[in-house]
């Protein structure tokens, strides 16, 4: 488990995230939620141990994080950012292979873990394309290989993503989704940024909202499905309509309650 404790982070004396508290666990799939702005990408970083803390503790499986060495986080969890262009000319097989960089030791199962990973991922029949020559979708599809390929072999690790479906289509969202939702039914813990709501709430099994540099409220999914506390987070009107089971947020009708003046250039 992820233990979070007190966080605060700041910026040249401003404060971007403000007495955070946040469990992230095993086996569960948890969200991050907000409007642009908010902190989620710094929060994001802090939980991976990409940048310093400001203030509080990060634990890691009950040890601080800051006394664990980058190699030994590497073997712990995974990691998928936002930006991920390279300048090399790598191959889609070659950038899934660095995900086991951190395991020097293990060459004998590398190529069957890559291959499995290119395979659950749909990318086998691309495997010897350039990663240049690829698609924004496609190169989030390659990343998200590489990041499953690093933890392939053990259950008991963390996986983080930050927006990781923001240029795929929706079919590759889903499965996307699908596949994080059964990795952490294996036992993983899953950790990610999403900005599509419905999707968050259909996937999710906890989701932290988070507004202004405070986390508002960090819980499992029914309890986050109120149209008042979400309506406050992003600063806009929204509706859960259910329909079969399941609940669908949408904006409310603004254009009727407010319109816009645009003066010709």
């Amino acid at each position: 488990m992820i233990e979070v404790q007190n966080v605060s982070y700041s910026i040249r004396n401003k404060k971007i995230l403000k007495n955070i508290h946040l469990e992230i666990k095993l086996g569960e799939v948890h969200v991050l939620l907000g409007k642009n702005g908010a902190g989620k990408t710094s929060l994001f970083k802090l939980l991976c141990g990409d940048i310093p803390l400001t203030e509080g503790k990060i634990l890691f499986n009950r040890t601080d994080l800051k006394k664990y060495r980058k190699l030994d986080l590497s073997r712990m969890r995974s990691v998928m950012t936002q930006e991920f262009d390279l300048n090399f000319p790598f191959s889609v097989e070659e950038i899934v292979e660095l995900g086991r960089y951190p395991f020097p030791n293990q060459r004998e199962t590398t190529k069957q873990i890559v291959l499995e990973t290119l395979a659950i991922t749909d990318l086998l029949h691309m495997r010897s394309r350039a990663y240049s020559s690829l698609s924004g979708g496609e190169k989030q599809r390659n990343q998200y290989a590489r990041v499953l390929a690093q933890v392939w072999d053990d259950q008991n690790k963390f996986i983080f993503l930050d927006e990781p479906i923001s240029n795929m289509d929706l079919p590759n969202q889903v499965k996307t989704l699908e596949l994080s939702k059964h990795m952490a039914d294996k036992g993983y813990g899953v950790f990610l940024i999403l900005h599509d709501l419905n999707l968050a709430f259909q996937y999710a099994d906890r989701i932290s909202l988070l507004k202004n540099g405070y986390i508002v409220r960090s819980d499992e999914v029914l309890s986050c499905l109120d149209e008042t506390l979400l309506s406050e987070v992003y600063d806009l009107p929204l509706k859960i309509i259910q329909s079969e089971n399941q609940a669908y947020i949408i904006p409310t009708n603004l254009h009727k309650e407010k319109r816009y003046e645009y003066s010709p250039c």
